[in-house]
This record gives structure tokens, sequence and C-alpha cells, in this order.
């Protein structure tokens, strides 16, 4: 009898035994099939969402794929500001344009502009981010062509481009903010002997994209042979440029606002003529240049309009001199019944 039992007791174990092998089986065969379903789910994320470049939006990371155009990355911005419902406005500044854009001795952008843009956005209540890009980005010219709306600008890479004159050619592409600046004053800048009235026959140097084109050039009245056959025009990308091609003598003369060239021809022998400005025809003043289906314009004069009311502007300006005026003048667009800063020594 007690073998029977011993017997009985064995066989319940073993089944027992068989029963919980069972179970762990069926336990292990379910987890894997879980963690194959997984690893298929994340592989076919991974083929949809190429690696890509990390960009900085807002002290968070969106992840934005590096080869694609300009114009794709800026819309993944958008869509990451759009589901954060705070907008973000990128804002175009130049390289170097005497004391409204220019380096600090650490290599920081600093001047002007970047106090004007700073005060107005937070009066505005914007999220502004500067971008510092070529200008020949916000509106090119070539020889013979009227200008044109820059890729950078009409591609949405930014929303607005800083400190660009109101002119009836760019009014037919763009849209303008109030202006902050007066009427920017454009030079001849050639060597010693130029006669500024009688261009006639000369090699005249142009800022591409610049206001200071062959339209302007056309409504100088005062002066002789401004109807500049195209054979005879060149354009430079930058200032700098300008500068380098009167030194070697491409052209006999640059024409150029004179708050960015100035101090570029610090230690050569290019001179400025006339001694008074040639204001163009048909040119406003400074502002905000942005493409006409984009709303900056309106959030950034809200906030222009409060900086000016509560006075400021003004002081902005007159602490502009005090700390870029060293780069150049600063001819700053005051309201009625205010001055503009002084000009420098």
């Amino acid at each position: 009898m007690s073998d029977a039992r011993s017997d009985s007791n064995v066989n319940h174990v073993t089944r027992t035994n068989q029963l919980e092998a069972s179970r762990v089986l069926t336990v292990t065969i379910v987890t894997c099939v879980l963690v194959a379903i997984i690893a298929l789910i994340i592989s076919a994320v991974a083929i949809s969402n190429p690696a890509g470049s990390d960009i900085a939006v807002q002290g968070t990371t969106a992840n934005i794929q590096q080869n694609q155009p300009p114009s794709r990355a800026y819309d993944a911005i958008n869509r990451y500001q759009a589901s954060n419902k705070r907008r973000i406005y990128t804002i175009a500044v130049g390289y170097d344009t005497g004391p409204y854009v220019y380096k600090d001795v650490s290599g920081f952008p600093i001047g002007f502009i970047h106090d004007l843009i700073d005060a107005v956005c937070l009066e505005a209540d914007m999220d502004c981010r500067t971008v510092t890009d070529q200008s020949t980005n916000c509106m090119i010219s070539e020889r013979g062509q009227p200008m044109r709306g820059g890729q950078g600008l009409m591609g949405g890479w930014y929303d607005a481009c800083t400190g660009w004159l109101a002119t009836r050619q760019r009014k037919q592409i763009f849209e303008f903010s109030k202006s902050f600046l007066k009427p920017l004053e454009p030079h001849f800048y050639a060597f010693p002997g130029f006669n500024p009235f009688n261009i006639t026959g000369k090699k005249m140097g142009l800022v591409s994209g610049g206001f200071t084109n062959e339209a302007c050039l056309a409504g100088l009245d005062q002066v002789a042979g401004r109807d500049v056959p195209h054979s005879n025009i060149f354009h430079a990308h930058t200032p700098d440029d300008l500068v380098a091609m009167i030194l070697n003598r491409t052209v006999d003369m640059g024409f150029i606002m004179r708050s960015v060239m100035d101090i570029k021809i610090s230690g050569t022998n290019i001179q400025r003529y006339p001694e008074y400005p040639l204001f163009c025809k048909n040119a406003g003043a400074s502002a905000m240049m942005t493409r006409k289906d984009n709303d900056f314009n309106t959030k950034w004069n809200e906030g222009f309009e409060k900086l000016v009311s509560s006075g400021r502007f003004k002081r902005l300006c007159e602490k502009a001199e005090t700390e870029h005026g060293h780069r150049g003048e600063i001819i700053a667009r005051m309201p009625k019944q205010q001055h503009t800063a002084s000009p420098s020594p």
C-alpha cells in the first residue's frame, strides 16, 4: 500500500511539473512575440524618419533632417512651434553695417539694430530670434535686370529682413513696417580727383540688392552720364567686395550708403564724393521688410508704437549713439516733436 501511495505521489508531482513547464513555455512564447512586434514598430518608425541634425527651439530640441532644403527645415520648426502654441519670429540681420550691426571684441553681434529688435519684441511680447545672413538672400539684383526677392525671405527661411528702404520697386514685392531710420545717405566712393557730377563712361560698382542701384543712378538729375550702360555695371555681394573692386580698379567708383562704407575705407586712399549725399528718388525710410503673406509687421508695429509713445525709443537712440557711435552716424527716424540722435563727431 505504501508503494502504491508513493507511486501516486510521484505521478502527481510529475504532472504538476509538466503543467508548470507548460505555463513557463507559454509565457516565454508570448513575451517573444510582443518583443518582436515592438521591434517591428521601432524599425518602421526609424525607416520613415531618417537620422538628422538637431535644432534647438525654445530650449527644447526638434529633430530636423540634415540634408533637406532650408524651407522644409523651417516648416518642421513651424510645426513644432504650432504644437507649443507660441510662435517664434525669425529676423535676418546683416554682417557688418556700420553702427547698426557689427561684432564686439568677443565676436558677439551687437549694434543699434540688435538693440532695437530686443526692445520692440519685448514691447510686442514677441519671441524673436535673429539670423545672420547675407543681404542677397533678402533681395538680389543683377546687371540689367529688375530687383527680385532673395531666396531666404521668399523661401520662408525667416519672417523679416532688417533695415531695408521701402522703394517703389521693393513695394511691388514686399511689405514694410513703420520706418525707424531716415532715408540712408548714398555717395560715390573713388580715388582722389573723381568728379561726382560727371560719370560718363565710368565703370560703376554696386552692391547686389541695395537701393543704390541702376534705377537710383538714373534718377540723379545733377549727375551727367547717370544712365550707365549695362556693360559698365558691376555687382558686388558685400560692401567689402565693393572696396576690393575699387582698390584693384575693376571699377572706377562705387555707389553705396555712407553709414556702411565710411568705416570700410579707413586706411585706404578711397574718398567719399560729393560732400553732401545724393538721395534716390522714390526711396522711403528704413524699415522691416517682409513677404506680403506674413503677419510679422502687425505685431512689430504694435511694439514699435509702444516703444515710441513711452519715450523709450528716443532714449534707446541716445544710448546707441554713445555705445555704437564710434562706428558711424545713427540716423534714427523720430516722430514729430522729437529729435534724432546726435551725429557722431
